[in-house]
């Protein structure tokens, strides 16, 4: 083989090599995963055909033009299939936007995520392969292929992909060794042959990152006050990446809890890290997400046959909610209930998660929450000193009634989700032992309750080894394991439940301390993340149980009678009472107070440790300026065939944005209907149209016509005209 030939070889493995580092960290942040071997091949096939594209820029001028004339042969004749391409790259765009910038997403959104995933696949490693292989075959740059992929792997590690580090490792080991070997075929081979100096440059370099990599990195950071208060400033949105301003290593993702769904199993090491302090009158459940879907996943990206158990949710469809609305009760109207109210003071957790007890009615914030389990969303991440207050709905349980209830008014396709399991996958002696421990029991309570109390029989621990990768998660705690803590006990318990029929749910949140501290607030600290169950009761709805023994079991109270009730039909408003606990009922009279509103500046606690980072500035700034080119690329783009309720959200925002430059700025305090207000009286009439229609759509739940989408694109068409309007005719 000649000296050029090998000299080609490395520099093509070599660069098959860098792209596939890229291209994992990648697609780890995308949160999807896709088969390795694919991956691989697509890798491979892509860096060998830029490479011998880009050699021949004749070739690339000869595409470039073929495509052109293709592309006006099709608009001539195949108007509408370029319409079709047009719209489907309009609407991936606007899909990326969503899918990486904001954890709230339309209803539907699930489906887009399927549709434009492969996609997004393709185009992460053309463009990937596509740098790569310019910046290390055509520029052979080392200097720019080491700058440009460290440039990714911060900037992905600074949004929480944790994984970039380990990949960013793996990638400087290899840019060492490139560097070698293009120094080795530049210098000549005649001293030693390939395989001795690869084997010396790879031992080097793998010396050089593992010694990086075990490295303290628990120092502090430079102190630049002057400097960070600029850059903060100046880049605002760096201030939720990780160790941006107000936060620091000791602070918590809500991963500190919702672990216990996605990660099952292991062993556990809590720490008492103060996370958040509540200000209410009773220990409770803070409940932070709820799931419906026990499944099993791949512990690798590398590796398609080790697997391991996990919760998700099959779908999620948010609401959005202002402060001054409420969530309905989702119990009958037969259910006594107390009002109460609890005040969250997040100190150290990072997250759009509203914790709440059940059931949710009301919030001192706009908020979203999902329909289906009452999950709760900010509109941001909440940080040190953002308290809100979350007025609840206590159901008063009536044991006697509880007995008495079975589970048939949960139908339809919400019943199918909190009954699934993989049953084929789950051992069936989990059914066994489940109906076993029941058969004997006549109400679905006593069922219920008879798991429970079995469960508990189990001790309590922390120290508990992975379960084994060909093993279901429940069958191996149940009949070998034999003890855990409150993921494998309430996982066991929904899992049980539903194989003999029972609806029932995984929680995941906190559990407040028993008792608050001395000045009457509850401090909840990261060892107080936990896991229970939820079970569905006719006319209560949802009931907690808890069959971790390190928590007591709930008891339920026996009341004589439970002839008052609550009439949801009457338009009646809820008044928490701390001093009165007698529960409500059709002949209270209840109205609304304002007594449970608390400023953020009565009860944020003062947190004076802030970290603060010497950011990279010029990192940063070649991100921004990424970021709004690729902004302004995808505004010029044109909307045709996508979906009525993306194109009525798309028209309303961007008629808001042609108002804007008139001089109608909508304040982010402004609900659609205030600002509606301002802009009638500058008259544009027709504006309470555009309003009713956006509306509807994203808080009725309505499916905008034809004819209203094409109101929206009039509207806009008018507002170019810059004149002031009256669509009435329309």
């Amino acid at each position: 083989m000649s000296k050029e030939l090998k000299k080609s070889l490395h520099e093509h493995i070599m660069t098959i090599a860098l792209s596939l580092v890229v291209i994992l960290s990648a697609v780890s942040g995308f949160r999807f995963s896709y088969p390795f071997y694919y991956l691989l091949l697509l890798d491979i096939v892509l860096v060998i055909f830029f490479a011998f594209l880009l050699k021949r820029p004749q070739l690339i001028i000869f595409l470039l033009t073929s495509l052109l004339l293709i592309d006006v042969i099709v608009f001539i004749k195949y108007r509408s299939l370029l319409v079709s391409i047009v719209s489907y790259i309009d609407g991936f765009i606007k899909w990326a936007d969503i899918y990486m910038n904001y954890t709230i997403s339309p209803p539907g959104f699930d489906l887009l995520t399927e549709k434009y995933r492969f996609f997004m696949i393709i185009m992460t490693v053309v463009i990937v392969t596509l740098i790569i292989t310019l910046l290390n075959i055509i520029i052979r740059s080392w200097f720019l292929t080491l700058f440009s992929g460290i440039l990714f792997f911060v900037v992905q590690w600074y949004n929480y992909v944790d994984a970039a580090y380990l990949y960013m490792t793996v990638y400087i080991t290899l840019c060492f060794i490139d560097i070698g070997i293009k120094n080795y075929f530049k210098k000549g081979s005649a001293k030693a042959p390939i395989a001795v100096f690869l084997i010396v440059v790879i031992f080097l370099s793998s010396i050089t990152s593992i010694s990086a990599q075990l490295m303290p990195k628990n120092f502090k950071p430079v102190k630049w006050e002057t400097l960070n208060n600029w850059f903060y400033d100046t880049f605002p949105f760096t201030r939720d990446w990780r160790n941006g301003e107000g936060t620091n290593d000791d602070w918590f993702g809500e991963t500190v809890f919702t672990t216990f769904a996605n990660e099952l199993g292991g062993n556990v090491k809590p720490n008492n890290f103060l996370i958040m302090e509540v200000e209410a009158d009773e220990s409770t459940y803070l409940r932070g997400m709820v799931y419906d879907t026990y499944t099993y996943s791949s512990k690798s990206p590398l590796i398609y046959d080790n697997f391991s158990n996990r919760w998700e949710n099959s779908r999620q469809q948010y609401m959005y909610v202002e402060s001054s609305d409420k969530i309905p009760p989702t119990f009958s109207n037969n259910v006594n209930f107390e009002v109460k109210t609890i005040t969250v003071i997040p100190l150290k957790i990072k997250s759009d998660i509203l914790f709440s007890p059940w059931q949710p009615h009301k919030l001192s914030y706009d908020f979203y929450y999902e329909v289906d389990n009452l999950n709760l969303r900010a509109k941001t991440s909440h940080g040190t000193g953002e308290p809100y207050v979350v007025t609840y709905l206590k159901p008063q349980i009536d044991l006697n009634s509880l007995r008495q209830k079975g589970n048939e008014t949960l139908k339809g396709e919400e019943r199918i989700r909190y009954l699934s399991y993989p049953a084929t996958l789950l051992p069936e002696r989990v059914k066994d032992l489940a109906y076993s421990i029941t058969k004997d029991k006549k109400t679905l309570y006593d069922k219920v309750k008879a798991v429970e109390e079995y469960l508990r029989q189990y001790p309590y621990s922390l120290d508990v080894p992975p379960t084994p990768s060909d093993r279901d998660f429940v069958d191996y705690f149940l009949f070998d394991l034999k003890k855990g803590y409150c993921s494998y006990y309430a996982t066991a318990m929904v899992i049980m439940l539903r194989t003999i029929g029972i609806p029932a749910r995984y929680v995941v949140g906190f559990r407040m301390p028993s008792a608050p501290s001395s000045d009457g607030k509850y401090r909840i600290t990261a060892a107080n993340a936990h896991a229970w169950v939820e079970v569905y009761f006719d006319d209560y709805g949802w009931i907690t149980f808890e069959p971790t023994p390190n928590y007591p079991s709930l008891e339920f109270p026996m009341f004589l009678s439970n002839n008052n009730h609550l009439n949801l039909e009457n338009d009646m408003e809820l008044q928490p009472d701390n001093e009165n606990k007698d529960s409500h009922s059709p002949v209270d009279k209840l109205q609304q107070s304002d007594n449970t509103k608390t400023t953020s500046q009565e009860i944020a606690s003062s947190n004076d440790n802030k970290f603060n980072i010497l950011p990279f500035g010029l990192i940063l700034i070649v991100t921004l300026v990424t970021i709004t080119s690729l902004y302004w690329w995808d505004r010029k783009k044109k909307i045709n065939n996508l979906d009525n309720k993306f194109l009525v959200i798309y028209y309303y925002e961007k008629i808001v944005k042609y108002l804007a430059k008139k001089g109608l700025k909508k304040l982010d305090t402004e609900t659609p209907l205030e600002y509606q207000k301002k802009v009638l009286g500058n008259g544009y009439i027709g504006f309470s149209e555009v309003t009713r229609i956006y509306n509807e759509t994203v808080y009725g739940g309505k499916t905008p016509s034809q004819e209203e989408v094409g109101y929206l694109k009039e509207f806009i068409k008018e507002l170019k005209k810059k004149r002031q309007l009256n669509l009435k005719r329309i």
